[in-house]
């Protein structure tokens, strides 16, 4: 008896050792998962404190363009294609935001940003009028539109890197320049009447070393920079589909206008829900591409459905799909079902690029390039509607329910009645 009593208190104690050693390794492991978390944590506060957000921004378009900014550059240069050298970064900055880097228009004119060392370099830009605009060339009585520079902007991430990207997009800009205003690759121009070409490249700079030719790239260089392997057929293929692609930007912004014709709207009713139809918002702008919907105010909790009665994300619902409204019978038992609702239309990506103007009182007497920003707006537009069901009459739920109940409570019992009738024969058989 004694034998078996130790026995058992053995295994006992081995039960209570073995949950002890699982509590142990538990907690063991929860302070691992503590400490690699803590470790995390303090390797994304470093990373924050070393990431500057403020210093990343766009190139080639921006949501909304300002009236106005400020020229800013690097001083230091690059020259990626032999000996033609750009700044590492021309950009516009508006207040403390740095905006974009910016592409020049006129080579043969002065490119002037405020530098860290020189910040009274700053020029001012003010905003003119969009590529597709016509723009008269001088005295030579031609005038263009430059709608091909939108392509250009739309494919200026080309490498990855951004003072990279950007030498190559200028080059692109200046070369499609050319091509717009009617200069021929394999000539320079002394002026924009094309009476004036040459095929000399003397006096290219002049004793300033300002570049001279109106042609903003010299037909020398752009035979050099067809012929760089590494850099040059970017360009080239920029410029190539920014010739290809420039009817396809004539278009305009067009009037945004989202509609839902209210007198299509009908109502059912069942024991559960009130419900609409399938409501469809219409636009007579073609863009259309999708809408959002926001409940302003009701009566009843509404839930927005999809056309086969599936939940609905109120933020983004295609614009070839209709939606449905529904809101539960009982929250709509003493009145009439009534709903404010804004529906918000959005049209697809509209792109265009403006000009912007040297003003001629800041740094007087320097004559600077036009500068380029490219826009890219999401247009959109509201319209609000009240709906309000007619007069329905509305089924009370509670009576149906207890109806249903005592239908189902009838039925149970009759069931028992009916066995205990089909068991009396046998019981009485048994007697």
């Amino acid at each position: 008896m004694s034998s078996k009593m130790n026995q058992r208190s053995q295994i006992k104690k081995s039960k209570t050792k073995r949950s002890e050693d699982k509590m142990e390794k538990a907690m063991n492991d929860v302070k691992k998962i503590g400490i690699i978390s803590c470790c995390l944590v303090a390797v994304l506060l470093v990373i924050g404190v070393f990431i500057d957000a403020d210093e990343s921004y766009a190139a080639g378009f921006l949501e909304q363009l300002p009236d106005s900014f400020y020229s800013g550059k690097t001083t230091e240069m690059q020259h990626l294609i032999s000996d033609i050298s750009l700044p590492r970064e021309f950009y516009g900055t508006s207040g403390n935001d740095r905006l974009s880097y910016i592409y020049c228009m006129d080579h043969r004119l002065g490119m002037i940003g405020a530098t860290v060392d020189n910040p009274s370099l700053a020029h001012l830009y003010e905003k003119g009028s969009s590529v597709k605009s016509s723009f008269s060339l001088g005295e030579s009585g031609r005038s263009t539109t430059y709608n091909g520079l939108i392509y250009i902007l739309q494919n200026d991430t080309i490498t990855g890197d951004g003072a990279t990207d950007y030498y190559i997009t200028q080059l692109a800009v200046w070369w499609y320049l050319d091509r717009a205003n009617g200069f021929d690759d394999d000539y320079n121009y002394t002026s924009y009447d094309l009476s004036s070409a040459t095929t000399s490249e003397e006096n290219k700079y002049d004793s300033g070393g300002n570049y001279t030719f109106y042609n903003n790239i010299s037909a020398a260089d752009k035979d050099t920079i067809a012929a760089d392997s590494n850099y040059g057929q970017y360009v080239v293929n920029l410029v190539n589909g920014a010739v290809a692609n420039q009817n396809n930007y004539n278009g305009s912004l067009g009037t945004q206008d989202i509609t839902i014709d209210t007198s299509n709207i009908t109502y059912t009713i069942n024991n559960d829900y009130l419900e609409t139809n399938v409501i469809r918002p219409t636009s007579t702008n073609a863009s259309l591409e999708s809408y959002s919907i926001q409940i302003n105010n009701s009566v009843g909790n509404v839930e927005i459905l999809d056309e086969n009665n599936n939940p609905l994300s109120a933020n983004n619902i295609s614009a070839t799909q209709g939606f449905k409204l529904r809101v539960p019978i009982s929250e709509v038992q003493t009145e009439n079902f009534k709903a404010n609702i804004t529906v918000v239309g959005y049209f697809s990506n509209f792109y265009d690029a403006y000009v912007y103007n040297p003003n001629p009182t800041d740094h007087s007497g320097v004559q600077l390039q036009r500068a380029l920003l490219g826009l890219i707006e999401r247009p959109s537009a509201p319209t609000t509607i009240d709906l309000e069901a007619p007069t329905i009459p509305v089924p009370n739920t509670n009576s149906t329910s207890y109806l249903i109940y005592g239908i189902g409570a009838l039925i149970v019992i009759a069931g028992i009645v009916l066995i205990v009738v089909a068991k009396r024969p046998n019981n009485a058989k048994k007697k």
